[in-house]
């Protein structure tokens, strides 16, 4: 039976617990199944959250989104001489100021702990004018995130070149 609803472990732990506090605490919290984070540990690893560009089309049209993206090279990478070309993080905001995020999908190394990072924020409502004022710590994969300056709008390489 298909729900609609991400079929994870996590998830469904959270939404067991929701459920016995629900029955015997008094909650009336429900599981919210919007913004649930999730990873294919792979070789090389794809996170994401939110909306993905194709819903976030469909759901608001193409005209209100915008998405920011970069090919970036990881530390780790750079050390060993790996192929980096496939490393890539893209966002989905709506276009409107203040820009609210709807999705973040990140592959390349360590995509699950910068998913799980970013998911919090998105889960609250996060702009994009706040991920851009959030300090990354260098050198990180997940420092890649706050750097997005290039739309795919704009028609930019988004190729990441240095620091």
């Amino acid at each position: 039976l298909k729900t609609g609803r991400p079929e994870l472990t996590p998830t469904a732990i959270m939404a067991g617990r929701l459920l016995v506090q629900r029955l015997f605490g008094g909650s009336s919290d429900l599981m919210d199944y919007d913004n649930v984070p999730t990873t294919v540990f792979t070789p090389l690893e794809y996170g994401c959250v939110g909306l993905s560009e194709e819903e976030a089309v469909a759901r608001h049209g193409q005209e209100h989104v915008e998405v920011y993206h970069a090919h970036y090279k990881p530390l780790e990478f750079t050390v060993a001489g790996r192929d980096a070309s496939q490393c890539y993080v893209k966002m989905v905001c709506l276009r409107e100021p203040p820009q609210l995020v709807l999705g973040l999908h990140f592959l390349g190394p360590n995509a699950g702990e910068v998913t799980q990072g970013f998911a919090l924020g998105i889960k609250c409502g996060a702009s994009y004018a706040q991920v851009m004022r959030t300090v990354g710590i260098h050198p990180t994969c997940s420092e890649e995130v706050v750097k997005l300056r290039i739309s795919k709008r704009s028609g930019l390489d988004p190729t990441v070149t240095g620091c």
